[in-house]
């Protein structure tokens, strides 16, 4: 991304870059959360141009500020809001905090706070400058609806989106995000491998704690479905609740892999993974593009689509909404071909010197602060563009079975206990203390998940595919009805129709392509859970108890009405009976 982002700099900012040394304060408004860290490093680029600038924190819990704000109650909670700032010992009220210090420039950097401190100024009486600084890639609808007076983005194409909702484009600056300082410097990853004991082993680090613990659970099981062999090394940073569903998993499914917790140097575990897999609250992502690791995203959060979409557009991730799904997104994930694509999107989204980036915009933004102060006035563009959517040698290996007699593992095993006595799962699939590599598919012991489990996921699956079939059905449908058209107004000589019917008929064509690509990987899906029930050794129970209340809603195309949704509902109730019989059928009793 730095080529782009340094056009920006040089080019059109650059009769506002400030002067080596230029006085005035900038406060960054940051949470709790990885990115105080990442926008540190930022305040310490400021600080050695000379720019006073402190890292200010708010303290209360402020989830309901959207709809306290919208319910006329902005002011009441800025009365409220309590800050810390670093070097001043107790927190203190943000209005007083303003009055003391009197910033300039007032960096935010979490989009919950922007319609609350919009009253600010009028309850200071301090003109600040507010500048939106975006922590990762999710320009969301909060950003875009803000009263804000500048911006600093990612990304030209978010840029120019701002451009569109009337935010002049002088006033945008395009930078960072900012990263936590280890993953700014160059890593040998080779020898980080080796003394992680990941040589010659395809690694799959899973962020594990942006997952709740009945999700963990099925991720794990769903790790034991992948074709290619695979380590899995899971990072719960500390988190109890979802340490205990890592074991509590890897123990039930027999999936021998790795777990650690919280350390100091985790851009070296980023850097040694092949991929990461993470959830769309992902706290690292910003850091995880930076350092170019390919990403599977699971699950859906619509806090954070703009950045799904964004990221998903220019090939940087991909994505599964469904944990169910996990097992056959993974082997398609892990190709040469995709892994090679998306780091090479990584590079081009990505920098390393995100948080420099920042610094320099927030130099310019200080620069221009009395021009700037002044809410920019609504532009409509003409030519606003169209909005888009949004290996290691084994002298490594050596090495590290060498040095482990002396140095302790970062890593606890798991999932590779003792079985009872009739279970016949080889002890040493792992005999390294770190973990082991994935079992090959045809050796691993799906033994694990009972007909009970592998039912109820079945049965999940069965909803989604019919669904699926349904949808493919109406688009094979609508395929022919225009075919016949195309063929009718071909007959009558009717270009202008034929041309339509053809567009049409393409549009079509090209609908039921994802759609085609789900439900292969359903299917896929079905028959590995049939392949993990059938290994089980339980004895098979009593279908699960089916209701409405325990089917996933049906997925409609956007089109479909209210009545068709309910028509669906009815359907699902209507053939529960027919439901149970077919997973009955599909596994075989």
């Amino acid at each position: 991304m730095v080529d782009h982002q340094a056009g920006s700099f040089e080019g059109a900012f650059a009769d506002k870059q400030p002067e080596q040394g230029a006085a005035g304060r900038i406060w960054i408004l940051v949470d709790h959360s990885a990115r105080e860290a990442a926008f540190e490093s930022v305040a310490r680029e400021l600080e050695k141009s000379g720019i006073e600038t402190q890292i200010v924190t708010i303290t209360e819990v402020i989830g309901t500020m959207a709809r306290e704000v919208l319910a006329g109650g902005a002011e009441r909670l800025l009365r409220g809001l309590r800050v810390a700032v670093k070097g001043r010992g107790p927190d203190e009220d943000l209005i007083g905090a303003v009055r003391r210090a009197r910033p300039d420039v007032l960096a935010i950097t979490n989009a919950r706070y922007v319609r609350a401190l919009g009253l600010l100024e009028n309850l200071t009486g301090i003109p600040t400058l507010q500048l939106g600084v975006l922590p990762d890639y999710n320009l969301s609808t909060l950003w875009l609806n803000s009263a804000l007076q500048a911006y600093v983005v990612p990304h030209e194409e978010q840029k120019q989106r701002l451009v569109q909702s009337g935010v002049l484009a002088d006033r945008i600056l395009v930078a960072g995000p900012a990263i936590q300082p280890g993953f700014s410097a160059a890593i040998d990853r080779d020898a980080v491998r080796a003394e992680l004991g990941m040589a010659d082993q395809f690694v799959v680090l899973v962020r594990a704690d942006g997952f709740d613990p009945a999700v963990i659970e099925k991720l794990v099981f769903q790790c034991t479905l992948v074709d290619r062999p695979m380590r899995f090394v899971f990072h719960h940073n500390g988190d109890s609740t979802a340490a205990a569903a890592l074991r509590r998993g890897a123990d039930q499914y027999r999936l021998p892999a790795a777990m650690f917790g919280k350390v100091d140097d985790l851009e070296r575990y980023f850097a040694a993974a092949d991929a990461v897999i993470a959830s769309p609250q992902e706290a690292y992502l910003a850091e995880l593009v930076a350092v170019g690791r390919p990403l599977l995203i699971v699950g859906n959060d619509e806090n954070y689509g703009a950045q799904l979409q964004f990221l998903a557009h220019h090939g940087v991730l991909r994505a599964v909404s469904d944990v169910l799904r996990l097992g056959s997104e993974l082997d398609r994930f892990a190709t040469e071909e995709n892994l090679n694509a998306m780091a090479q999107a990584t590079a081009e989204v990505g920098s390393r010197e995100g948080s420099r980036q920042i610094a320099d915009a927030l130099k310019i933004a200080l620069a221009n602060v009395e021009q700037w102060r002044v809410a920019p006035a609504v532009q409509t563009p003409q030519d606003a563009p169209a909005n888009g959517s949004s290996s290691a040698d084994q002298s490594g290996a050596e090495t590290d079975t060498a040095s482990a007699d002396t140095a302790p593992s970062p890593f606890e095993s798991i999932g590779t206990g003792q079985r009872s006595a009739g279970s016949n799962e080889s002890a040493t699939t792992s005999k390294s203390r770190d973990g082991a590599t994935s079992a090959p598919e045809q050796q691993r012991d799906y033994s694990g998940i009972s007909q009970a489990e592998a039912k109820e996921q079945l049965a999940q699956l069965i909803l989604i595919e019919r669904d699926l079939e349904r949808r493919m059905g109406e688009t094979e449908r609508q395929q022919q009805r225009w075919r016949n058209r195309l063929e009718l107004a071909r007959e009558w000589n009717e270009e202008d129709l034929a041309s339509e019917a053809e567009g049409v008929l393409r549009g079509y064509l090209e609908e039921a392509k994802p759609v085609q690509r789900e439900l292969d990987d359903v299917r896929r899906q079905k028959e590995k859970l049939k392949q993990a029930a059938h290994g089980a050794r339980q004895p098979a129970g009593p279908a699960p108890g089916t209701s409405t209340n325990d089917a996933p809603p049906a997925r409609s195309d956007d089109r479909a009405s209210e009545i068709e949704r309910r028509f669906q509902r009815i359907e699902v109730d209507s053939d529960l009976k027919g439901l149970k019989d077919r997973i009955k059928r599909e596994l075989g009793e």
